[in-house]
């Protein structure tokens, strides 16, 4: 009974439960605590793996950003985060989609060639860093 419920509840509310009861899987289109100036920004889940030494990584896409940089990006096409980052973060599945959407492919490979680790601060305090070093 508990298991029909948790479908339907995942069914009208947008958010598909995995087996493990992870709330995100690849494709979800996230509305997030956004910089005050960029209201309108989405993060997109494009993949997720598991890695014995950092757990779940979340593979994300964010789009709508307005960097403080004059010319700095529109688009954070891959950046590697936690659940955690995902929890402090996001506040409800959207309805809207992104007019564009970054390949990611080529962050991860950059990523697991270079060994990366994984972001556990929020989505905007990973944009912030990203101005900063602009």
């Amino acid at each position: 009974m508990i298991t029909v419920l948790t479908a339907v509840l995942a069914i009208l509310f947008g958010a598909p439960l995995q087996a493990s009861g992870d709330p995100y899987a690849v494709g979800q289109v996230w509305e997030y605590r956004t910089r005050p100036q960029e209201p309108q920004s989405l993060l997109v889940i494009r993949e997720i793996e598991d890695s014995a030494a950092m757990g779940r990584i979340y593979h994300v896409s964010v789009t709508g950003i307005r960097a403080d940089a004059k010319w700095g990006p529109t688009d954070l096409a891959h950046s590697p985060v936690s659940r955690q980052t995902l929890d402090a973060s996001v506040t409800r599945l959207s309805d809207r989609r992104p007019e564009r959407m970054p390949d990611h492919r080529p962050g991860i490979a950059d990523w697991r060639a270079a060994g990366g680790g994984v972001f556990t601060i929020s989505i905007a305090e990973i944009i912030d860093l990203i101005d900063q070093q602009l």
